[in-house]
């Protein structure tokens, strides 16, 4: 029995929720409780984002690019240092990744 195309494009055009998804439930797992769950969903859906096709894709890499930099000084300057400036570029690109395949 073959798979409608529709069913295929909905699929496909999922990633960046099923990730989110994914990534809440290992963030969770991993103890940290619901900020775990939030940071896991962050990054999850930000990777699922990235690997989006098409223009979907594209927008997400822009808006990555921004949000890890943006992040990336926003934790430089939380006092935190390099380790302050990492978190805010993965935290901040994935972020990006989710608003700007949605934008």
């Amino acid at each position: 029995m073959a798979v409608p195309a529709s069913a295929h494009a909905y699929k496909r055009s999922d990633r960046t929720k099923n990730a989110a998804i994914l990534g809440a439930g290992v963030g969770l797992l991993s103890g940290n409780g619901i900020k775990g769950a939030i940071g896991g969903a962050v990054i999850g859906g930000g990777v699922g984002a990235l690997t989006e096709n098409g223009r979907k894709g594209r927008k997400a890499v822009k808006g990555a690019k921004k949000g890890a930099v943006l992040g990336a000084g926003l934790g430089l300057l939380s006092g935190n240092g390099i380790d302050g400036a990492i978190k805010g570029a993965v935290v901040g690109g994935a972020g990006g990744a989710i608003l700007g395949r949605y934008n």
